[in-house]
This record gives C-alpha cells, structure tokens and sequence, in this order.
C-alpha cells in the first residue's frame, strides 16, 4: 500500500501523461476533433496505470486514478499554465478502469530485469547526454528587455551599403545580417534602400536579443512595387504562427499595414491598417505592441492608422525561435516583399507618437524606457514546442539518475535514492531557469523526484520482498 500512496503524493509534481500542455504523443486521424484524439491518448494512457492499482481491487484503481489525473492536472497548471479540465479527468480514469478489468481478469506479472553495472553506467551516461540536450534546446533564452528590465533599440538596419550581401547593425547589439544574394541599391528615404524583387531577403538568423516577449516596437520604410497574392512580410519572426510580423496584407480586403503577434496562448493578435496603400509611394510604418497597455496600434506616416482588430491583446506575446528575417516570412519562402525597404528598427519598448515622429526623420530613441510587461497570463508559456518537453524530460531524469544508482551501489536506501533524484531535478533547474521565464521551473526537482519514486516502488531485490511493504 505504501507505494501507491507515495506515487500519489509523487504524482502532485507531473502530469502523468507526460504530455506537453495536453498534446497527444500520438498522431490520430481525427481531422477537426482534436478533442477525440485528446480522450483517445488520456485512455490509452492510463491503461497501464489501472493495470498495475488493479490489484487493490477496483474501486481503489479508480481511486488512485483519479487522485493521479487530478493532481497531474493541478502540476499542469502550476507548470505550464494549461487550464486543467474535468474531461481529462475523466477519460484518464476511464483508461485507468479499463485497465484494472483487465488485470482482475488475468494476472500480469511484471518482467524481472537486473540492472548490472554496465546499465548503470549507460543509464548515468544517458543522464549527462539528456542535461546537455536540455542545455542546447534552452541556450537561445528570452529577451528580458521590455519586461522585468527596461526596453532599448534593439536594431537598426539602415541598409545603406553600397555593395556586398551584409547589412549591419547600428544598434550596438551587432545583429548583422547577410542577404540572400546582393540587391540592387537604390535611392531610399535616408540614403541607400535595398531593393526586394519578391525572391532576395536578409537572414538575421536566431536571436535572443530579438526573441521578445513584452513591449516592442517594428519601423520600416517600405515603398512596394508588386504585391505577392497574400502578406508581404517585412519584418518577421512568425514561425509555425507564434511570433511576430509586420507586413502589408489583403486579410481585411485592401492592402493595409498588418502587425500580427501571439499571446501566451499561441492565439494570433492583429491589428490591421485603415488606409489602403498604394505602388509605387513610400510609406513610414510602424507596429507597436504595449504589452502592460494591452494595446497593439499601427502607424502609417506618423499617424496613427488602427483598422481592424483581430483578437484580444494580452499583456504577454509569445516568443518563436524562429529566424528573423526582413523580406520573407520565417517559415516560409512565401509572403515574400517586392519593392525598396529603408531604415528598419526593432525597439522593445512601444514607441510614443512624438518617438515615431522623430525616427521617421532619422532621430534615434535610444534612453531606455520603463514600461515592463503585464504579468497576468493565464495559460500557455513563452516558449516553443521543445521546451514543453521539459516535464517529460524531468520525469525521465530522475528514472535514469535511480537506476544508475541502483547499479553501481546494490546497498542504497531508497531515501538517499530519492535524494539524487531530487538532486538532479536541481541540476536541470540550473540549466533551463534562467532562458525560460515563464516556466515555473521550481517545480522541475519534484518532477524528477516522482520518476526516481516510481524506479523506488517497483525495485524488488534479490530474496527479499518488495523494496516497501
């Protein structure tokens, strides 16, 4: 009995689907009810769980499942800021039910594997080789700057080289870019503009200077020559719709200033224009998002232009490990520009009027501006898919870190064995805290430690009974 009330308390601290924010692992063919392939995945998920409570009858595996499933919900929340939901609970113990029948009608002996040194050493290798990936996936963190520290210029492409395929950066951040192959120069607003014939674009690659997730402001002088059949990108970051983008787009009918974001939530913010462009004429336009004003404007020429407002605007935005580019979408080699691009500035704080007024005549904002994000948001993390992988990961850390140590030293006890995985959780802390914000990565040792409990409450040593009794 020990054991299941141990993996309970243990299950507080991960989801034990181990499914980032209530994704499927599994790949249905449900087109348009994502919903089913939810309950599909909780079901087949908690098969296994009814299995091995079975034993203690019926009623208590639902017990157990349904204490598991809820508190798995509960860590979500504290997590990764994910809604829990009463379907899930259900569904997850209906698999759990589904799978004590079956282990009252037949009897499932687990497989008795010995763990012998060299398991141990591959499953500490295994450690070490799971920390660095972690590392590598979190090593491109999110700007601080226009949340809890004060925005700046954070580039400023003047794009006034006279040849070659590099734009430099006047910002002081050195984001230098490379052009896909050299563009004609032309005559722009403040000296040279590049020229984009709807196949060329500057590849900045990624950024943690320009990986934003408060305040921030996009300028460009644009002046079109063509319009592609959809959005023409300017500046963007939009990858697999999370990021951001300032581009002239037909999404409200005629061609108008488009500055799209996401929110926590992945759900897309997007103010449109209310003046119709035209060819062939230079525009001054600017997107600005004020994250702790939950406003999100556009301006054409200095003034103010908001048209329509799609969504709601949140007081966090999303940030996308995508490339930033000027000229092209992140994701994709459509929505390409056409025409000259002049002076383009990236600001993580949200420009005033008068601020706008002066870079349209080449002035630079450059005194850093108190106004921080908002920190109410309500689901989802600034992070991408492979960081929700996190809980996942924690979970399998503290299992590899147990059976290293039940290799290498038979005579532990299972307190100092719980203690390590607790340590390791640690250990991944220290790597992932500081680049992901908005995780509440405090909870990642207790991740840990639930998969180092549940290698404790299965191991059986030699002659004797179970580790609990």
């Amino acid at each position: 009995m020990l054991p299941v009330i141990f993996l309970v308390f243990a299950a507080t601290a991960i989801p034990i689907e181990f499914r980032p924010l209530g994704g499927a692992n599994f790949s249905f063919a449900f087109k348009d009810f994502s919903v089913v392939s939810d309950v599909i995945a909780n079901i087949i998920g908690y098969i296994p769980i009814g299995i091995i409570f079975g034993e203690f009858g019926l009623l208590r595996a639902c017990f157990f499942a349904t204490l598991i499933s809820t508190f798995s919900e509960t860590s979500q929340l504290i997590i990764m800021h994910r809604y829990p939901g009463v379907s899930d609970v259900i569904s997850n113990v209906s698999g759990a039910t589904l799978g004590a029948l079956v282990s009252l009608r037949w009897t499932i002996r687990s497989p008795a594997i010995r763990i012998s040194r060299w398991n141990a050493i591959f499953a500490a290798l295994l450690t070490v080789a799971l920390i660095l990936y972690v590392w590598t996936l979190s090593s491109d963190p999110i700007s601080s700057r226009g949340t809890s520290s004060p925005g700046t210029l954070e580039a400023l492409w003047k794009l006034d080289e006279n040849s070659g395929r590099t734009v430099l950066d006047f910002s002081g951040h050195e984001m230098t870019g490379k052009f896909s192959k050299e563009p004609i120069r032309l005559n722009g607003m403040m000296g040279n503009a590049a020229v984009f014939d709807g196949t060329n674009y500057i590849d900045f690659g990624h950024s943690t200077v320009l990986r934003l997730a408060g305040n921030m402001t996009i300028t460009a002088w644009i002046k079109s020559s063509s319009y592609p059949v959809d959005d023409a990108a300017i500046v963007s970051q939009l990858q697999n719709d999370r990021g951001y983008q300032l581009d002239t787009t037909i999404d409200r009918g005629s061609r108008t200033i488009g500055f799209k974001l996401t929110d926590a939530c992945g759900n897309l913010m997007s103010r449109y224009g209310a003046t119709s462009l035209a060819l062939n004429t230079w525009y001054h336009v600017v997107g600005v998002y004020n994250a702790a004003a939950q406003t999100l404007d556009v301006y054409l020429n200095g003034e103010l232009d908001n048209g329509f407002l799609l969504g709601s605007v949140s007081g966090v935005q999303r940030s996308s490990r995508g490339l930033v580019y000027v000229g092209r979408r992140s994701d994709s080699k459509q929505f390409n520009f056409s025409g000259s691009i002049d002076d383009v500035r990236i600001y993580s704080f949200a420009l005033t009027k008068s601020q706008i007024a002066a870079v349209m005549h080449a002035g630079v904002i450059q005194v850093p501006t108190v106004n921080h994000a908002s920190n109410s948001f309500h689901c989802g993390s600034l992070s991408d898919n492979e960081d929700k992988e996190l809980p996942g990961i924690a979970a399998t850390l503290g299992v590899l870190v147990a059976l290293a140590c039940i290799g290498i030293w038979p005579s532990y006890q299972w307190p100092i064995l719980l203690g390590i995985s607790f340590a390791a959780g640690l250990l991944l802390l220290t790597v992932t805290a500081p680049n992901l914000p908005a995780f509440n990565t405090w909870m990642l040792p207790l991740v840990s430690l639930a998969g180092g409990a549940s290698v404790a409450a299965s191991v059986r040593r030699p002659g004797k009974h179970d580790l609990y009794s």
